[in-house]
């Protein structure tokens, strides 16, 4: 892409609103949700955005309502990082995602769409420890055996966990990496939204000692 070039005030309340939606959802907005932000219809948000991408500040694919990217990187990103969206359990599931509480830079070459902080040891043996960062990448239909976060139930009572996806007739089956816990299957029909499949991991090994992020 071009260089950036200067935004005029209307334009830069729409990026302030994009990147705000990115940080509260973990995703990009479609063109409705940016117009309902901005108080504007969704064409005119859709007029936004094309003078956004057309002065370099994100990348648009045509066939997609959410398919909003920065320059170099992942959906509504950039070099100050991902959102870390609260906390995801490696355990028994947990309430669903909080707000962004803060940014982190994912691995080199590690295309993500938000992060979370670890909180439990079921994925032990996944390599995924107890206060990891996982770094998250949107797939809503990822390959059986990737380590993913799943949302079970709906609404304010759903919870958040991350597993490893199997596939198993006409249903799902969650398996930890930790044979001290139980595999979570949720035969078909029961609610289940695949949030992300888990692209990457870094650990704090001591107060000044950061340890490398791995690719998963």
């Amino acid at each position: 892409m071009t260089r950036r070039q200067p935004l005029s005030p209307r334009q830069r309340a729409a990026w302030d609103a994009l990147r705000r939606f990115q940080e509260r959802h973990g995703r990009p907005p479609t063109r409705a949700e940016l117009g309902a932000a901005l108080g504007v219809r969704a064409q005119t948000a859709d007029f936004h955005l094309k003078a956004l991408a057309r002065k370099g500040w994100v990348e648009l694919e045509a066939r997609s309502a959410r398919a909003v990217r920065l320059p170099g990187g992942t959906a509504a990103t950039d070099a100050a990082g991902v959102p870390v969206l609260g906390r995801v359990a490696a355990g028994g599931p947990r309430l669903a995602l909080a707000e962004a509480e803060e940014r982190a830079a994912p691995p080199p070459r590690c295309r993500a769409d938000f992060a979370l902080r670890v909180e439990g040891d079921s994925m032990v043996e996944a390599g995924i420890l107890d206060g990891d960062l996982v770094f998250v990448r949107r797939d809503p239909e990822p390959p059986s055996g990737a380590v993913v976060v799943a949302q079970l139930g709906e609404g304010e009572t759903s919870e958040v966990t991350v597993k490893r996806l199997r596939r198993r007739g006409r249903g799902v089956v969650l398996e930890p990496a930790n044979p001290a816990y139980a595999p979570i299957r949720v035969p078909r029909g029961e609610p289940l939204r695949i949030l992300g499949r888990v692209v990457g991991v870094s650990r704090t090994l001591e107060p000044t000692l950061r340890g490398g992020a791995r690719r998963r």
